[in-house]
């Protein structure tokens, strides 16, 4: 816009310029002839004068008088003076010697002097090497042409004042040039200033940069275009406001979904992905937007899909295997989404993680396997030794004593087990609120295995307990009884005779405090190690069983200490014994299981 201002600016200026140059031009031709023929004028009304001088004073005979007498009145008039007969030949001249001039009877102005009684011109004297301005009158005396006056002068006076003319006229030009290049810069500036302002709105518009506005006074249709822009300018402001906020919802909507989306263009070209389809697939977005679906649905079956959606324009819904980054199962769902023809523009694919639901079903199948099994065992037995003594077995005593005894333990071992499964139930379903309150562990530990002692004191199992310390946490003291008592109960189960358990209790840092529960026992092999906390899982089913345990301890272990926000870490040699550490939170963040 600048050189906008510029060109405008030289144009006008150019204009002007060429206008006063012309103008300044045609003036000073007019005042130079203007000024030619006043001096003419003068010249013939001396010629005549001198005329009648000569004429009067019969001065053509008189040669000397003559020749003094025009130097005289050349020098009041200032003019060069020439006196020729009628025949052309100088008897008088003021700046030569009438002798060795030449006949003037073919100059210009002599000859029109003898035909018409007046004659100019303007040409060089070769005698006197000027540009000189000659006016001729005749000397007539009664109808007689005696002779001619002829009275000339310079006109380098006459160039002389052009030229100062020209200069004067010069400086007026530049000093005029200069005063309205000020005036036109002021006005091509009020021309232009609104249009500049109206280009940079306008520019940055295309930016998208909308908090812009023409600042302007101007009136008429720049005015009401700057007004229609700076409108324009708000209207495109709010709507593009309106619109990244909706774009920041969807992309908060698409990033924060729990199932994969992904667009697929009508060319087959991935158009978006959010998070969580790449978090399930295994591929970043950024990479691969623009790029053909095959890269990155072809090893799981995807692409197949949303190459037979594109061209049926049908819905589908299958699941698929991934196995990178990691093994998931995913529920696709597809569906084509199309213009107000109808036609195909795309695919939209749905990713649904199914994984955790498919390892529910299995994990609930299985369950109900093992309850099924756990429940049976000590149903068949009640059920067959019922029958037994049903039969006759109640007329024998001793027999019918020791059947009943076993459906009594059998009894037991079933109530334990429901009371275990109604536990973990009630545990896992997170139905179970912590009563927190501030728990001296020593002392519960101590109150816990005197619970137990007999069952220790019967395998003559030695049980060290931590030392007195003054060691506070918060929890729900049930929970943590329960804790301490499964798995000093487990160690006791799975300890041989004169064996020991070692419980040992010290602060792991400010905030967690450590609980270790060390035997001597028969230890886990290694590949059994992971899987000891799954529900009825057991490493030696017939000692389980022998020692009434239900296969649930370590399950609600696992999951009484997850509530507390705590961990649970085992080690274990086979032959040697098994360590349980476990690391509980001094604080509790809430009440609820986590």
């Amino acid at each position: 816009m600048q050189k906008f201002r510029i060109r405008l600016n030289f144009i006008f200026v150019l204009i002007i310029g060429v206008l006063l140059l012309l103008l300044g031009l045609y003036f000073a031709k007019m005042l130079q002839n203007t000024y030619i023929d006043v001096l003419e004028e003068r010249l013939i009304k001396e010629a005549r004068i001198i005329s009648d001088d000569v004429l009067y004073g019969h001065l053509m005979d008189k040669s000397d008088i003559l020749q003094h007498r025009m130097k005289r009145f050349s020098e009041e008039i200032g003019a060069r003076i020439t006196v020729t007969d009628h025949q052309g030949k100088v008897i008088a001249d003021t700046e030569h010697d009438p002798k060795t001039l030449p006949n003037h009877a073919n100059r210009p102005e002599i000859r029109a002097a003898l035909q018409s009684g007046e004659g100019q011109s303007i040409r060089h004297s070769n005698t006197l090497n000027y540009d000189m301005l000659y006016v001729a009158v005749p000397l007539k005396h009664e109808q007689n042409i005696e002779g001619v006056v002829r009275v000339s002068i310079t006109i380098t006076r006459v160039q002389e004042t052009v030229r100062n003319l020209w200069v004067s006229l010069g400086g007026v030009l530049v000093l005029t040039l200069l005063l309205f290049g000020f005036i036109s810069t002021r006005i091509t500036k009020s021309i232009t200033q609104p249009i500049e302002e109206i280009t940079r709105v306008a520019r940055g518009i295309t930016k998208k940069e909308f908090k812009n506005r023409i600042r302007t006074n101007v009136k008429g249709e720049i005015g009401q275009l700057a007004q229609a822009i700076n409108y324009m300018a708000v209207s495109l402001e709010q709507q593009m406001s309106a619109i990244q906020e909706n774009e920041k919802r969807l992309e908060s909507i698409l990033n924060n979904m729990f199932s994969g989306m992904i667009l697929i263009s009508d060319s087959r070209k991935l158009v978006m992905m959010n998070a969580a389809a790449e978090r399930l697939l295994g591929y970043e977005a950024k990479n691969f937007l623009g790029h053909p679906h095959t890269e990155i649905g072809k090893s799981s079956g995807l692409s197949l899909m949303i190459d037979r959606c594109l061209e049926t324009g049908e819905k589908i819904r299958e699941e698929i295997h991934v196995y990178y980054p990691e093994e998931h199962i995913i529920d696709a769902n597809l569906g084509a989404y199309t213009n107000e023809n109808g036609e195909v523009k795309g695919v939209i694919v749905l990713l649904h993680d199914i994984t955790a639901i498919r390892r529910l079903e299995k994990m609930r199948s299985e369950f109900v396997a093992n309850v099924s099994h756990e429940l049976k065992t000590p149903i068949t037995s009640i059920k067959g030794f019922t029958e037994t003594l049903l039969d006759g077995a109640l007329e024998d005593v001793d027999v019918s004593r020791s059947f009943l005894t076993i459906i009594n333990e059998e009894s037991d071992r079933l109530n334990r087990l429901i009371t275990d499964i109604l536990d973990l139930s009630k545990i896992e379903q997170k139905r179970m609120p912590l009563k927190v309150e501030e728990i001296d562990l020593a002392k519960l530990i101590k109150e816990t295995v005197r619970i137990i002692r007999e069952e220790a004191r019967a395998k003559n199992i030695a049980i060290y307990l931590p030392a007195e310390k003054n060691i506070v946490i918060e929890g729900d003291k049930d929970r943590i009884q329960q804790i301490v008592l499964n798995l000093v109960s487990n160690a006791i189960n799975y300890t041989p005779d004169n064996g020991e358990v070692t419980i040992t209790l010290q602060e792991r840092d400010p905030k967690n405090i450590e609980m270790k529960i060390v035997d001597t026992g028969i230890g886990i092999p290694p590949e059994h190690v992971s899987r000891i906390f799954e529900r009825f899982y057991r490493v030696d089913k017939a000692r389980s069983r022998e020692s009434g345990g239900t296969g649930l301890g370590l399950a609600i272990v696992k999951h009484l200490i997850d509530s507390h926000h705590g961990m649970i870490h085992v080690e274990s040699e086979e032959g040697r014994g098994t360590t349980f550490t476990v690391i509980l939170p001094q604080r509790q963040i809430d009440h609820f299981p986590s």
